[in-house]
Order: C-alpha cells, then structure tokens, then sequence
C-alpha cells in the first residue's frame, strides 16, 4: 500500500471536522477542550483507504482559527496536498486565504475545492460562493483540480468528493519511498509494557523495525521496537504514512512537537535559502517541517540569505516552508539552496552563486576544500542517494581539483626547498591535510614520492640518507640479483632505477650500474670483440645471467652482435 497525507484547510467553523468525519467515520475533535470549545484548536488525524488503488490517505485536519495558525503550520508541514473547505453560505473569510498561502509556502499548488452546508442555502448562493473561492485561487496563483458542493448533514456530494480524493491523491503520488528517512514528530507519550510512543508522519524514507535513529536537535540516537499505524502493528513505515513508532529509550517529557526523526540527515545551523515575499526586519522565525525555529539573516543579492539559526535542523535541498515575523505574522516562504553551509563568507557566497543554483556539488568541493565531500554528505544535501561526483577520490572523500593542483604545486616548492626530501609528518602538517589526500596528490606527481617517512624529489634528494636504499645498494655489490631478493626494497630499487644507478636487465634482473661498469671494463681485456663462452670464462656468470646482461649491453649500443661474436662499439652509453 502507499500513502498519500492530506490536509484539510478553511475557516473557523465552515464545516471541515464535520467533512472528515462524513467522508472517513473519524472524529478528529479528540480533545475535550476542541468539544467544549465547538472547534478544531489543533491538527486532527483521519484516513481513507482506496484499496482499488492500494492506497490509503492520511486526512489532516487543521484549525481554522487565527489564533491558531501555528498549529495550522504544524499540519500543513507534512502534507502533498490540500482539501481546501469554504462554507457555500460564509464565502471566502480571512483564514482560508490565510491557509492557501501557507500551503503555498510548502509547494502546494493544486487543491480540492469543498463548498460545504450546501443544505442551508440556494444554488444562487453556492455558485456565487464558488465564483468567489475561485478567484481567491486564482489570486494566490493556486490550480483547481475540482469543486464538489457537499452537505456533512445529508451526505449529499459526499461520495463524489470522496472518489475525487482518491484520484487526486494517485496522481500526485511521488515516490518518496527511496529517500532518506524523515520522520515529524507530533507528539510523544508512554504505553505501559511498552514504554515511550512517539507519534507523528513520516515524510520521506522508510523505517523497519529495529532501525536506528536520531533524534533532533537533541542529536540522541535510539532504536525502533515497533510501530502502529492507526492502531494496527506494521513490519515497515513508508513515506506519507502516519506512523506511532515505540523507541523505549527515549523520556517523552524530552520531545517535543516540531522534533524530528531522521536516519542519514546531517542536521545544521545555517541555511542558504531563496526568501519569497518580505524578509523580516531584525530577527524571523521559520518552520521546518513542523518545527518553529527563530533566525537572524545577511543579505547575499536579490532574494539569497545566509540565515543563523538558533537551533540545528535535519534540512534538505529545496525544503520549503513559511517564514513569520518577529510578532508571529505571515510574511512569506523560504526555499533551501543549501541546508549545510560551511562558509559564511558573502564574498565566498557571491562569487560562487551560479554553481551553487546549477552545479551544487562543485559549489560543495570548493566550499569544502581540504576536507573533502563525503557521500554521505552529498545524499544529506539532497536528502536521497546520488550518483558520485565525478571528482577525484581519496578515501571516502572527493577534492575538487584546483585544490589538487594547489597543493600539488605547495608540495613540490616544500620539498624543494628543503633540498628534494622533506618528513612526511611536517609536509602534513604544513599541507594541513590527511595522508590519503597526500597519496592522492602524488599519483600525478612526477617526481615526487614517499619513502621511509620521507617526501622525495627524485631528480634532487640525496638517496644515500635513505637506510633502505643503502641496504639495497650493498645487496646489489654482490652481483646480478633476481627482484624476488630485492621485495623488500621495492621502492628504493624504483628510486634507483630512475636515478640510473641501478640497471634493469629485464627477465625480472637488475644490476648496480657500478657492478655493470666493472662486467663491461673486464670485457675489454678481452679485446675488440669477444664470444659468449669467453664471457662466461671471464666473468664467471651462468647463462641465465650473463645473456641479459650481454643484451643489455646490445640494447645500450657498447656492443654489436656479429653472428657468434659481439664487437664493441663504444666504450660506455
């Protein structure tokens, strides 16, 4: 089954609990205060199920009063639509454009249209109250996917609405099933046997039992014993889903409503948001979800902020939400650029702004610098798994690659100025990198490389300060050796051989060019020329050695070979 939440919006008194419980059996008015009260004060919770379309819809019942818009928020804040509810005899009132414009603030752009207590008035009056609900809509640049007048009372329209929700919930399904787990917390209480519940909807992912979790902003980690939706134990919550999640280790008097769950969102301090509509004089509140989180702002160029939060938030690219003011008034929306900033610069913000709105993850290498983007960095950007950036990689971190040619460059000018060999400590230090960023910056470099905690330069340093490369060396005067002998001196017998001082004969042989010097010097005793068997009289070498080496001497022009004999050519390369 997939979920679909609706919320359900309009003013005070025209009718939407009355609705709910017509198209679902559900009385959302669960408080005593809402009973005596003759109205909705917080969110409501309903459902209706569609088992032909294997889905069910989460209802929302929101308050309509102005007193209550706050709490209004808090149930649009999960929502991916909106049943918009407008008494046929009341018309369009304060709260109900009110409402448009909050879902507006969360991205809702197209509603279901409900004229209700079409049983107290003429059809004179219903079309009139549905041409002015109409162009309210089009007002707050919000579509109509249909108008139903219904009357709770008799029933009439109720079932037509109904169908209509069903169809209107299936096309506007997404699947959110796949991205990182959000969770938004509503309430939480304690069940004997069972210990702390916490109930709310869950946005985006899906959780199974046993999961791990964090709970935000306390940052407490605790794990899923079970769930419930709508009273009924489930294996697995799904996106859109209203879930009641048992985690026992958590005290219900330290969560709060606005809280969120969440598994693999970083949570941050700052956001890079787009503000829509005014930005509050001195300090601003914004909802996140359905918690309410108070910011101060700097101003980047035309509608950009860098927002301080007072309060770290689980945020993801492209949220969405209203923006009040100081006094608690409507003002506008924000949308997130980037829920994760690490530099506050406005100059840094400014002159990088194109790659933040159309290529973000260069935008991040850059921001991030030395210390590298993770994945799991990259997915809580989005709030999904991404495909990896097509950066260079070291460990689990990607590098943008001016920053690689930067260091790069620093490395090369350090260890030359300290005569071609430099402690890798201090070069990391100095760097101020890891050594696996270093590795990284080495693979492309030349002549650099690391030996026995040492940074080369291969051309410049003085190789006889290195204990393994003399080891190597004295191995090497006493004759031809086989690579096997030479493994533990891989990279001292690399260095050598690129520094000349050491010759590889090929079949996997290597000689001292001193050794081979001498091999050459006594082959001239034996005149202009010479045969392979009075080399090996002389020299006293097998077969398996002295051809390679006598090739060598082919292939570096001393030597030419004549049939049975070689002839010298020159003295030495």
């Amino acid at each position: 089954m997939r979920y679909f939440p609706l919320g359900v919006a309009g003013h005070v008194d025209h009718g939407k609990t009355s609705l709910v419980k017509a198209l679902t059996s559900i009385d959302t008015d669960r408080l005593p205060e809402k009973k005596r009260r003759g109205m909705s004060i917080d969110i409501g919770f309903a459902f209706l199920d569609f088992p032909e379309r294997a889905l069910r819809v989460e209802v929302i019942d929101l308050p309509g009063h102005e007193r209550f818009i706050k709490n209004a928020i808090c149930g649009l804040a999960p929502v991916w639509g909106l049943l918009l509810v407008v008494d046929a005899g009341e018309g369009v009132m304060p709260q109900t454009v009110e409402h448009l414009r909050l879902a507006k603030s969360f991205g809702i752009e197209e509603v279901l249209l409900a004229l209700t207590k079409v049983d107290r008035v003429d059809a004179d009056t219903v079309e009139l109250a549905k041409e002015e609900a109409l162009q309210s809509l089009r007002e707050e640049g919000i579509e109509v996917y249909g108008v139903f007048p219904v009357s709770a009372l008799t029933g009439y329209g109720v079932e037509g609405l109904r169908v209509s929700i069903g169809a209107y919930a299936q096309e506007r399904l997404r699947s959110r099933e796949d991205e990182l787990f959000r969770f938004f917390v509503d309430s939480a209480f304690s069940v004997k046997g069972y210990g702390t519940v916490v109930r709310g909807s869950c946005v985006s992912g899906r959780l199974r039992e046993g999961d791990r979790l964090t709970l935000e902003p306390l940052g407490k980690v605790c794990r899923v014993r079970s769930m419930q939706n709508h009273g009924v134990f489930v294996k697995e919550g799904k996106a859109g889903e209203r879930l009641a999640i048992n985690i026992p280790e958590l005290e219900p008097e330290e969560i709060e409503r606005g809280y969120f769950l969440v598994k693999g969102i970083r949570s941050s301090s700052r956001l890079i948001v787009t503000l829509e509509g005014k930005a509050p004089k001195g300090m601003g509140f914004l909802f996140l979800g359905m918690r309410e989180v108070s910011f101060t702002h700097a101003h980047i160029q035309e509608d950009i902020y860098f927002l301080r939060l007072s309060e770290p938030v689980p945020a993801v690219r492209d949220d969405r939400g209203p923006v009040l003011s100081s006094s608690g008034e409507f003002i506008g929306s924000y949308r997130v650029l980037h829920p994760m900033p690490l530099r506050a610069s406005k100059k840094f913000i400014r002159e990088r702004l194109g790659l933040l709105l159309e290529s973000p993850e260069e935008y991040l290498l850059l921001e991030r610098g030395k210390r590298g983007l993770s994945l799991e960095e990259l997915f809580s950007f989005y709030g999904r798994a991404v495909q990896p950036p097509r950066y260079p990689k070291a460990g689990n971190h990607f590098y943008h690659p001016e920053l690689l040619l930067s260091l790069s460059q620093k490395t090369v000018e350090l260890v030359s100025s300290r005569g071609g060999a430099l402690p890798l400590a201090e070069l990391l230090s100095k760097l101020r990198v890891p050594q696996e960023l270093l590795s990284l910056l080495l693979e492309d470099a030349k002549d650099i490389r690391v030996v026995e905690g040492y940074v080369l330069d291969t051309k410049r340093a003085n190789l006889q300060e290195l204990e393994g490369y003399r080891k190597l060396m004295g191995l090497l005067q006493e004759g031809i050796k086989e690579e096997r002998e030479l493994q533990a001196y891989k990279e001292h017998l690399s260095l050598a051989v690129r520094r000349g001082v050491v010759y590889s004969l090929g079949d996997y042989l290597y000689i001292s060019k001193a050794m081979f010097e001498d091999y050459v010097n006594k082959l001239r005793t034996l005149g202009k020329e010479f045969t392979l068997q009075e080399a090996k009289s002389l020299l006293g070498l097998s077969r398996k050695y002295l051809i390679p080496l006598l090739e060598h001497m082919d292939r570096l022009g001393i030597t030419r070979r004549e049939g049975e004999r070689r002839v010298f050519v020159k003295w030495m390369p």
